[in-house]
């Protein structure tokens, strides 16, 4: 973690450094940004140890993306943007609410062959993300619903920061509390490991807002993710 200043401090970017022996090396670095400062931000942005570089990948609030994008092209590189966002975090994990799973299909764990299909349901893809998905599901807890071939149906993912990611139901097996139920899953066992409860979920979708809502979530910031791509 990279901060302003020490031991009180306006902005801080959390980052997952990749290193020889990583788990993580198949993933490109990420770095989270966290700033009531748009000074200090630019002046951390801008700092020689943040290594800028092709794949790298900013999760920023919106208010702060046009920063990244201005020292990015500085840098020589250009943005792409996938953003609309939205942090949903329980701070009374112990007394979350979710509702009851009304299919009797079995839960299981996805594993590396099925990264396509989870790939297919993103609005980005590409063999990057493909590589990335695998490294989640290779190393990182994720849950599933799968139909009586044993094919997954539903799914939710976490990332190298913890968060509840990628979740997605095939439209023949929603409303049927797949999703929350494997949420539910996940979450306990975050519990259990100490671990913070929140997810990420786009505007767009009224479905899993209103279910993380009902649960106990407080919606955060509108989150922007920025891919950092050399120019040419």
């Amino acid at each position: 973690m990279c901060v302003d200043s020490w031991p009180t401090f306006s902005t801080a970017i959390c980052y997952h450094q990749n290193q020889i022996g990583s788990n993580f090396k198949e993933i490109n670095e990420k770095y989270s940004i966290f700033s009531k400062n748009q000074n200090s931000l630019r002046s951390l942005l801008t700092d020689d140890k943040l290594k800028w570089r092709d794949g790298l990948e900013f999760e920023v609030a919106n208010h702060h993306s046009q920063i990244v994008r201005e020292i990015a092209s500085l840098r020589g590189f250009h943005v792409e943007e996938d953003g609309g966002y939205y942090s949903y975090i329980n701070y009374s994990p112990e007394k979350l609410i979710m509702s009851e799973k009304t299919s009797t299909l079995a839960t299981s764990t996805l594993n590396e062959s099925h990264a396509e299909l989870v790939v297919q349901q993103l609005p980005y893809g590409g063999s990057d993300e493909i590589n990335r998905v695998k490294a989640y599901i290779r190393h990182l807890p994720n849950r599933c619903v799968v139909d009586e071939k044993g094919h997954p149906v539903s799914w939710v993912l976490t990332d190298e920061f913890h968060c509840l990611r990628m979740a997605y139901t095939q439209p023949k097996y929603r409303r049927k509390g797949h999703v929350g139920h494997l949420r539910f899953t996940l979450v306990q066992q975050k519990i259990s490991e100490g671990l913070p409860v929140f997810c990420q979920i786009h505007k767009d979708n009224a479905a899993s807002i209103s279910m993380m809502s009902k649960a106990g979530f407080t919606r955060g910031v509108e989150t922007t993710y920025l891919m950092v791509k050399a120019e040419g």
